[in-house]
């Protein structure tokens, strides 16, 4: 069955909206080579933004893709771009002859095939037991510089922002001296803890004036409506009330409005959102439940103070609201911004993860 309201995947040329000026964006970026930094909260479409570059730009374009989410270590970070490029290569070519160009290509670090157990396909790993940290680096921008001088290259390294917790190395004054030496390469940097990832890219830092800086804001009303009338009876205020619930979080818009095409009933009401968004909220309760248990006691009253008031936390009418000491909301605080469940824009506080900020409303 289709849905033409993706929310676990990534969406197809004709299911992709509201993006146009973004995308039109950095098309003039990596067409002139020039690198970008792209940041928003989780869940409004940095995915899809870059997936819709890739369509248009992979076969023209050598188009590289890599999301450093989980690594730990400065090994973890070099192996998930040689991954990248040797995953691209296997899908350009058939396997013998991709092992064979990435050979030529590489001077020192080998690649052999592998076998995914659950899918039964053939990709490419590299192998980089006996080579260091520097060495793989070097291999990795050489042969991007090679690869260069017959192709245009984007490379597109999501989650960026993991980089400032690897702290044996300065990662980020490393790849400056690899990214400033380039030619025909636009690299593109993506993440969503805003304050980590532009002090990257601040003033004295390495990184700085390396990459011209687009904020992903929300998906604008209007194209929102116009795309959900395609397949939906929904009036502009259903939709609206359906944004604001949202809070304009892009793939919980697309999720509710896939659970109200499914049903395909009658017109859209305030009634069939709220029960979509129920749904929503019932389906991840028990694994709420559990990360809520993980805080200590002091942390629940300060999550479930964001969750309400979300500014003018430290009144004195919020503290003996809840009856805790400032100084103690206020570490608490620094925890759970530490643990990124919760985020700052200005003076207001909020709950990344609209459908978590929603449970913890309920609790309150």
């Amino acid at each position: 069955m289709y849905s033409p309201f993706p929310y676990d995947r990534l969406p197809s040329k004709d299911e992709f909206f509201g993006r146009a000026k973004e995308l039109e964006k950095l098309e003039a970026l990596v067409d002139y080579s020039n690198n970008a930094l792209i940041f928003s909260k989780r869940r409004m479409g940095k995915s899809s933004l870059i997936h819709a570059l890739f369509e248009k730009y992979d076969k023209k374009y050598i188009c590289l893709y890599t999301d450093i989410f989980d690594i730990t270590s400065k090994e973890d970070f070099i192996s998930n771009l040689l991954k990248a490029l040797s995953n691209h290569t296997s899908k350009k070519f058939e396997l013998k002859n991709a092992i064979k160009k990435l050979s030529q290509l590489f001077k020192r670090v080998r690649f052999e095939p592998t076998i995914d157990t659950n899918t039964l396909e053939y990709s490419i790993k590299p192998n980089i037991i006996s080579l260091g940290f520097e060495e793989m680096m070097e291999e990795f921008f050489n042969s991007l510089n090679e690869l260069s001088k017959t192709s245009k290259i984007i490379l597109a390294i999501d989650e960026f922002q993991q980089i400032a917790k690897i702290t044996d190395v300065n990662l980020d004054a490393i790849l400056r001296k690899y990214i400033q030496n380039r030619s025909n390469i636009s690299y593109i940097f993506l993440g969503s803890k805003r304050h980590i990832l532009t002090s990257l890219f601040e003033y004295k830092a390495p990184l700085y004036e390396m990459a011209t800086h687009m904020e992903l804001q929300a998906l604008n009303l209007e194209d929102i409506f116009e795309y959900s009338k395609k397949y939906l009876d929904i009036s502009f205020e259903m939709c609206e009330y359906l944004y604001l619930k949202s809070d304009g979080e892009t793939k919980l818009i697309q999720q509710i409005l896939h659970l109200l095409y499914i049903q395909k009933e009658k017109t859209v009401s305030k009634e069939q959102i709220n029960s979509a968004l129920k749904e929503i909220i019932s389906s991840k309760d028990s694994s709420y439940r559990l990360l809520f248990d993980t805080l200590g006691n002091n942390q629940k009253i300060a999550l479930k103070i964001v969750g309400k008031y979300k500014s003018g936390i430290f009144a004195q009418a919020v503290l003996e609201e809840f009856n805790i000491k400032k100084q103690t909301l206020q570490s608490s605080v620094e925890a759970l911004f530490k643990n990124e469940l919760i985020d700052k824009n200005d003076d207001r506080y909020f709950i990344p993860d609209r459908v978590f900020e929603l449970w913890v409303e309920r609790l309150v």
